[in-house]
């Protein structure tokens, strides 16, 4: 199934109509309760590219680990086991990987989301 394919079914079926996706990620939704706080970034090198976005909000830590646990899955995410030496989640698709690193704040949480694409080893 393809890409946009598993987005619009994701929109339809799993998540409220209000959702919003972070811009610089255009198919990976904000956890309820966060906001986008920045614009995200983007860095394209020999090694392959990094995409970076942040969010905040009251929502608390465990929601939004439930959120996309539960909600990347259907956007062709799978979660690796554990989380990594800096404690972050990760998420596996294809040559992607995403990390998401939640951190508790007085009223809520901050969501740091990095996104790291090996190139192709195909040629142009």
């Amino acid at each position: 199934m393809s890409r946009a394919l598993l987005a619009v079914a994701f929109v339809l079926f799993a998540t409220p109509a209000q959702a919003e996706y972070f811009d610089a990620i255009e198919d990976l939704p904000v956890a309820p309760g966060l906001a986008e706080t920045a614009p995200g970034f983007s860095f394209d090198g020999a090694a392959g590219r990094i995409i970076g976005a942040n969010a905040s909000g009251e929502a608390q830590p465990a929601m939004i680990r439930t959120f996309y646990a539960e909600t990347l899955p259907a956007l062709g995410w799978a979660q690796s086991p554990g989380v990594s030496e800096q404690g972050d989640l990760i998420f596996l698709r294809g040559r992607e990987r995403l990390a998401l690193t939640i951190a508790p704040q007085p009223s809520g949480s901050a969501l740091r989301v990095r996104l790291f694409m090996r190139p192709s080893l195909l040629a142009d």
